[in-house]
């Protein structure tokens, strides 16, 4: 059997896959499972992942259409007999590179908030997505037309290091926590796509966050993110305390996102990424659904406000919006204070000991 899975959009979504294709490979030792993404750090991500035959990465977004058909039709040469577009992929795009593709059964989503310019049509298998369960979850049922799956089988999300990541993470963590302090890691930033700024806390929080762990806990402060200037600045604000740990390479971030005793984050990839890594995570969330979006199994804290109107975005290619106006908008997230995070930072350390 030849599956491809389309992972196209981001880390963060790719990576709530990985329960699903161990599971794939679990039941179907025998079958060809390979990938096909659209961002590199994605690419990078499951590159050392023991369960994916192959991973062809198509830039689509920055080279010529007419060269990304051509790859997808060689694609189309292998002949797979499914493939599935990874949730959540509701865009006309993913639906018809699926459609190019040319498996026997192209498996995707049919959304709640979808219409017929979505194309959902062109796919053979259609599976209902549902309000309130976990990104994990609903991607385990892409899956459930090849296999015989129960919810309770997925375990953890996954990232392989590779021993040379490793080495090198080691090697950094050495110099520049040379005291062996608790290490705190942080990401303030976020996609800047269809308005995803306003899921970022306000860095000046950030910052008297910061301060607290370093003065109460004797914490090393690392800043994660290819938002290099906004780390730099809060970096100013901790009075210079904090490391900027990120790199170009995702795989140098992750390997030395592993020395974090707790991670602080909006929801990001880099807030899955640490899930992925068992790390204890306090997740900041504004308007996405946390019920669906949540640190997977691993020890977590949420940290949201109850407003009549949140969560209000849903999966769609339309940029988020607020009802809200003035100095209120986006008030979900302007309204969590320095202290709720604190005290949630707290309750993990304390958990550790």
């Amino acid at each position: 059997m030849k599956i491809l899975i389309n992972a196209l959009s981001g880390n963060g979504d790719a990576l709530m896959f990985s329960p699903s294709i161990r599971l794939l490979r679990e039941k179907l030792p025998d079958a060809e499972i390979d990938m096909l993404v659209m961002f590199r750090s994605v690419k990078e991500m499951y590159e050392n992942n023991p369960f994916i035959n192959r991973i062809y990465f198509i830039d689509f977004l920055k080279q010529s259409k007419l060269k990304s058909l051509s790859q997808i039709r060689t694609l189309k040469k292998n002949n797979y007999d499914y493939s599935i577009n990874v949730y959540p992929s509701n865009r006309l795009e993913y639906n018809i590179v699926n459609a190019f593709l040319g498996a026997g059964k192209k498996i995707a989503k049919h959304y709640l908030h979808s219409g017929f310019s979505r194309a959902e049509f062109v796919n053979d298998i259609l599976i209902d997505e549902i309000k309130n369960r976990h990104n994990v979850l609903q991607n385990l049922d892409l899956i459930r037309p090849i296999l015989d799956v129960k919810d309770e089988e997925a375990g953890p999300m996954e990232i392989f290091i590779s021993e040379k990541d490793k080495t090198k993470a080691d090697l950094w963590i050495t110099e520049n926590n040379p005291d062996n302090k608790f290490v705190a890691g942080f990401h303030p930033g976020s996609s800047i796509l269809k308005n995803h700024i306003h899921k970022r806390w306000d860095k000046k929080k950030y910052a008297e966050l910061g301060n607290r762990l370093i003065n109460d806990h004797n914490a090393k402060i690392l800043l994660f993110g290819n938002e290099f200037d906004l780390n730099a600045e809060l970096n100013s604000m901790m009075n210079g305390r904090a490391v900027i740990a990120s790199t170009s390479d995702y795989m140098d971030s992750i390997a030395r996102m592993k020395h974090c005793g707790i991670f602080v984050s909006n929801d990001t990839a880099f807030m899955h990424s640490a899930a992925a890594l068992q790390i204890p995570v306090v997740a900041i969330f504004a308007y996405t659904n946390y019920r669906e979006l949540f640190p997977w199994k691993t020890n977590h804290r949420i940290i949201r406000k109850e407003l009549d109107c949140s969560p209000c975005f849903y999966n769609s290619p339309e940029p988020v919006k607020c009802i809200w106006r003035g100095d209120e908008e986006f008030k979900c997230m302007m309204l969590i204070e320095t202290d709720e995070v604190y005290n949630a930072c707290n309750e993990l350390i304390s958990e550790m000991k």
